[in-house]
């Protein structure tokens, strides 16, 4: 699998930081981007269709209309792990941390070039996939 190919989701409820995001990936090769503003619609995306990488925010509504959990990110991850999704995540934040389970980090800042801060991750990310074929 090559990086253009990767199918993403990204979650995050602040437009501006989203398109930067898309922005980011489209500059590394990546155009099939979804973006996606709260966790139910995360869930409904994986049970239609395989997604490949998710960058996600740590903060946003877990479903649509609600106000932004300061947990989702943490949430997410969980869920994944107790339903044994295997899917890379990325972490795009304005607080640079790590939770376990994300396979990178972005740190947001809007200063920042993200360009090649997810150039970085995403060779990691499929160094990752590479090792899984």
């Amino acid at each position: 699998m090559k990086v253009q190919d990767l199918k993403v989701a990204v979650v995050d409820d602040n437009v501006f930081k989203s398109m930067e995001i898309k922005r980011a990936l489209e500059f590394n090769g990546i155009s099939n981007i979804t973006l996606l503003n709260n966790q139910e619609d995360v869930w409904n995306l994986l049970n239609r269709e395989e997604v490949d990488l998710i960058v996600t925010d740590m903060h946003y509504p877990l479903e649509k209309g609600a106000e932004a959990d300061l947990h989702a990110g943490y949430i997410l991850l969980e869920k994944m792990k107790e339903k044994g999704i295997q899917i890379p995540v990325i972490i795009c934040s304005s607080l640079n941390y790590l939770p376990e389970g994300a396979v990178g980090v972005v740190w947001y800042n809007r200063m920042k070039d993200l360009n090649f801060e997810f150039k970085e991750v995403l060779g990691r990310v499929m160094d990752n996939l590479s090792k899984e074929l």
